[in-house]
């Protein structure tokens, strides 16, 4: 992982949302993901991170954008796909105070944002998947919604306020993308040992990509992300890049380093920090 990227922003990371990342013994790239995610959570806890931020594209919001806010959010969730993988309980120990802020301070900026706090909600399998993988001390989490009706601009502004409120806080947090790469999924059923990026022209964007991010070339990256996102339908369009770059990650001199990289019922996935 690379260095603080502020005094109170530790680390972002990319990290995959999808729970074969929890079965390791079914797939050479499954386990070098979950390992490298692993990784991952023992250097957040070696810097000293007590708050875990996480913007997955999996949770998915239409009116405005939603904050987190129940204290103790506890439940069991059953994926919608992969309901016979794994069991996937979840136990999340919301920072509701900063929610609070990061909630105002959107507003503040002209967003229409909602606090959301109530039983039962059905937490994404992607923040899920993430939390067991990096969240290895039991630190405070946030979550923010992915807005459907957000583009890239609009989302780098919105983290610029998420921005400026870890930078006025004294808590050590870490801001953690839950998103894949180019998403051509397999319609068919296939064994899971055969899993891999399911078209080569997919895995040159990705590739291509990372190497970019790893040059630090992140203008140059943007640049491409509309012929990206056409031609292997990308995640949300690859806007969890433009959430890092409102948070301050993208900086001039900070080069992304990719830790483990493979096909997830072939989409493209991978564990990076920036």
């Amino acid at each position: 992982m690379t260095t603080d990227i502020t005094k109170n922003l530790k680390a972002a990371l990319w990290v995959p949302g999808l729970p074969h990342v929890l079965k390791p013994e079914y797939n050479k790239a499954y386990a070098e993901l979950g390992k490298a995610m692993e990784q991952a959570g023992r250097q957040l806890k070696e810097q000293g991170v007590e708050r875990i931020l996480y913007y997955s594209t999996q949770w998915i919001s239409v009116l405005g954008h939603l904050y987190q806010a129940k204290k103790q959010l506890t439940g069991y969730h059953v994926d919608e796909n992969w309901y016979d993988l794994i069991d996937l309980p979840f136990n999340f120990k919301i920072d509701v105070a900063f929610a609070d802020k990061l909630a105002k301070a959107a507003t503040a900026q002209g967003y229409q944002t909602k606090l959301v706090d109530y039983e039962g909600f059905p937490v994404d399998t992607g923040t899920i998947t993430a939390d067991r993988m990096l969240n290895q001390t039991g630190a405070r989490s946030n979550m923010v919604s992915c807005c459907v009706y957000s583009d890239y601009a609009d989302t780098v502004k919105l983290a610029g306020t998420i921005r400026a409120e870890i930078e006025a806080d004294s808590v050590p947090t870490a801001v953690v993308i839950v998103s894949g790469l180019s998403g051509r999924w397999y319609t068919r059923e296939i064994d899971f040992v055969d899993d891999g990026v399911s078209d080569a022209g997919d895995d040159k964007w990705n590739q291509k990509m990372i190497a970019l991010f790893e040059s630090g070339s992140y203008d140059n990256a943007e640049k491409l992300i509309g012929d990206y996102a056409g031609a292997c339908k990308v995640d949300m369009g690859l806007k969890g890049l433009a959430f890092l770059k409102g948070v301050g990650a993208l900086s001039a001199g900070r080069k992304a380093k990719c830790h483990a990289y493979g096909g997830i019922y072939g989409t493209g996935a991978a564990v990076m920090s920036f």
